[in-house]
């Protein structure tokens, strides 16, 4: 029977999933890559730290699973949303890439909405744009490193450059393409006002692709680095986002994902391209043909309890450390978390926004500070289910995702906080699981990503909300929903 792998070039690491065709997971591997930081706000990466980790994790989920490589018979890309990569001669990498949790382009993207004004930013994207988003880095970059901007052949996302280096083909698809602020997700095509707002051609921008399309024959070089075999058929993939939803069947509309990994996110797919008139939402491209997606995104979830961990406990896991919560009252004895410590995204559009513990005491340990990390990032996470409920969004089932999810905790929270009953996702590699399926499709083992889905795993017994704590958890929320506004007028940074 042919296997097929998925690639995820994330934030935190690079994750590789292999699936039969019969979509029953095989095995999954990962490396982790850091974060650089030079200055505050900043993120970026090397990108050659995502080719080191892509090869070094299909070489593990290879030998862990005892597969030939003779009986894989494609590879799918996910990756990261919006990050810029860019791309000068010969296909050189001329900079650390910007990636989406950076804030440097705050000035730039409020400068590029007032230009380009919210109504002709709503028709043409569909979306606000913030800082992070690879127009808005851009834009930082014509203006603060304009030797690197003139040198800049091509712009493009962290899986598109990782599929160049793999095949040594250009080329994009419209789910990871619409992230960028410079595509249309109504025509799916590159925008030219917006282009023209950034000061583009769009032959510095890939042309765009069907996500199963074949985009190209794994090089030798690659090949003989991770022990596939070369030609091995490469297909465009998608967005991260995209990519798990399909990983969890998620491609009609009713169901609805949520996402905690390093940021968190929300996904509901549309069958019509319908935005957010306040532009609080985002609206995206699926990787499924001519299917889109509303998106809210908070930047700090996973991360925060990274940060946290780093700071005040290094010594315990994650898994210690979300025991502990869970022996401790909700709302930590009146202990609240803002969890904007990368600024935010969904509702605020605010990149100065800064996390903030409020009610601390005397009486408060490590595990209520942890407790009200993974409350603060559900609550934001509520914000935006809200949003996508006032949009008329119908929701017949949530789907938990993410790496953080594997704690019951995160799950009790999200059932006790949102209201509703919570199905585990059947795999936390959903992302990778998905780019695997899209493989899948390129090569004929589904004929859509629809037929795909409709082979995944039964789902998991759902976590259901417990009546008590919902009317605890309301009460809690609109606390949570006062400290924002409140300390908005406070902040010493703008």
């Amino acid at each position: 029977m042919p296997t097929f792998l998925g690639l995820d070039i994330g934030t935190s690491g690079a994750k590789c999933v292999l699936i039969d065709a019969a979509a029953r997971l095989l095995g999954s591997a990962g490396q982790e890559y850091p974060m650089l930081t030079p200055q505050p706000g900043w993120a970026e990466q090397d990108p050659q730290e995502w080719l080191r980790a892509a090869a070094a994790g299909v070489r593990r989920v290879l030998q862990e699973s005892q597969t030939d490589p003779r009986q894989v018979a494609g590879l799918g890309l996910a990756g990261q949303m919006h990050s810029l990569v860019c791309v000068g001669a010969g296909g050189a990498v001329l900079r650390p890439a910007i990636l989406w949790a950076d804030t440097r382009s705050a000035a730039q993207a409020a400068r590029l909405t007032a230009e380009i004004g919210r109504e002709r930013l709503a028709q043409c994207a569909g979306n606000p744009l913030a800082a992070g988003f690879m127009l808005a880095s851009w834009a930082w970059l014509q203006e603060n490193e304009a030797a690197t901007a003139a040198h800049t052949q091509t712009l493009l996302l962290p899986k598109d450059y990782v599929r160049l280096c793999l095949t040594g083909q250009l080329g994009t698809e419209a789910s990871d393409a619409s992230s960028t602020l410079l595509f249309d997700p109504h025509q799916w095509g590159w925008s030219a006002p917006l282009l023209a707002a950034a000061g583009l051609r769009e032959d510095q921008l890939p042309t765009v692709h069907p996500s199963a399309a074949l985009a190209g024959g794994l090089l030798p070089e690659f090949a003989a680095a991770c022990g596939l075999s070369a030609g091995l058929p490469v297909v465009f993939g998608g967005s991260d986002q995209a990519c798990q939803a399909i990983g969890q069947g998620v491609v009609e509309p009713g169901s609805l994902t949520v996402t905690i990994g390093s940021g968190g996110q929300l996904f509901a797919p549309l069958n019509h391209p319908s935005h957010d008139p306040e532009l609080r939402l985002h609206l995206f491209c699926h990787a499924a043909p001519r299917t889109w997606h509303l998106e809210a995104a908070i930047l700090t979830a996973g991360l925060a309890l990274r940060w946290l961990r780093a700071a005040a406990a290094p010594d315990l896991s994650y898994a210690e450390l979300a025991d502990a919560a869970a022996q401790v009252q909700a709302a930590g004895e009146g202990l609240f978390f803002v969890p904007h410590l990368a600024g935010e995204r969904t509702p605020h559009m605010d990149p100065a926004a800064r996390g903030a513990f409020i009610g601390l005491g005397l009486n408060h340990t490590s595990a209520h500070l942890t407790r009200a990390v993974m409350e603060g990032v559900v609550f934001a996470l509520r914000q935006s289910f809200d949003l996508m409920l006032e949009l008329g969004v119908a929701v017949e089932r949530v789907i938990a995702t993410g790496g953080a999810v594997r704690h019951p905790l995160w799950l009790q929270l999200l059932a006790n906080t949102l209201g509703r009953p919570i199905i585990p996702a059947h795999t936390s590699e959903a992302t990778g699981f998905g780019a695997a399926l899209l493989a899948g499709v390129g090569m004929g083992a589904w004929p859509t990503a629809a037929a795909a889905a409709r082979t995944l795993p039964a789902p998991q017994a759902a976590i259901l909300p417990d009546a008590q704590q919902v009317e605890r958890y309301a009460g809690y929320f609109q606390k949570y929903r006062a400290i924002y506004p409140a300390l908005h007028g406070l902040r010493t940074t703008d």
